[in-house]
């Protein structure tokens, strides 16, 4: 476990439309969905698995043009509930798509309403007691190098390490993975979909990601590959959000 003070909060998803995809995720994921600043709108403690993690949903500065770099995986229990979510998500606006994937996998993958790539998976061992996400899905050229980086940015434990694969879990038997796969295609732009971690001390923990690896750019850290993330300060608990950092 890591001794810094940051915490993973929340998913952050660029969206021409905020207020819809806040919607079409609130279908999907459960929680609370609230209009926030500036065109944002959050999707705050849904259910997954007690990680404390909210959805945010922000203004698009540009127009989505190639694969995400990050992405979600849904769980589900059985074979009916996979054909239920699997069903709901095209009668909500999510889009059935072809990314390579080919034949016989056990999954389905899906745009969401803005063009953003998410899979349902079949019930699997794997992803039992994890809540409706399963994991959030990072491409990376080194999936060691950045789990290890971001098991100390969230202080979520290192739990599997292979050749093309790493993953992180918060805790050993419930809740949404991390898993960093390697993907050899280079990261072309900004990012569409990132993380905000929050922190106690802004200088301190900065300073503390700079050393294990960060790097700033245009007003935002950049993890070990170039991926953006933001620090935000932690937030008083709140009773709308059962308890969770928001």
């Amino acid at each position: 476990m890591s001794d810094m003070s940051t915490r993973l909060a929340s998913l952050v998803i660029d969206a021409i439309d905020p207020a819809h995809a806040a919607q079409f995720w609130y279908i999907m994921l459960g929680g609370t969905a609230t209009p926030g600043r500036a065109g944002c709108h959050r999707l705050v403690a849904p259910d997954l698995g007690g990680c404390g993690l909210d959805l945010a949903f922000v203004p698009a500065r540009w127009g989505k043009t190639g694969k995400n770099r990050i992405h979600l995986d849904l769980a589900t229990e059985s074979a009916h509930e996979y054909q239920v979510l699997t069903s709901l998500a095209a009668d909500v606006g999510a889009t059935e798509v072809n990314v390579g994937q080919g034949p016989g996998v056990p999954w389905t993958v899906f745009r969401d309403p803005e063009g953003n790539e998410f899979c349902i998976l079949e019930p699997g061992d794997l992803y039992h007691h994890t809540g409706p996400l399963a994991a959030l899905v990072v491409d990376a050229a080194d999936p060691l190098r950045q789990a290890t980086f971001w098991s100390a940015a969230t202080g979520w434990p290192l739990v599997h390490a292979e050749e093309n694969s790493a993953a992180l879990r918060a805790t050993d038997t419930t809740g949404p993975w991390i898993e960093f796969l390697r993907v050899p295609e280079e990261r072309h732009g900004p990012n569409r979909v990132s993380l905000d971690l929050a922190a106690t001390d802004d200088d301190a923990d900065t300073s503390h990601l700079l050393d294990i690896g960060a790097t700033r750019a245009d007003g935002v850290l950049l993890d070990p590959e170039g991926n953006e993330f933001r620090l935000v300060p932690t937030r008083p608990v709140s009773s709308a959000g059962n308890g969770h950092v928001h």
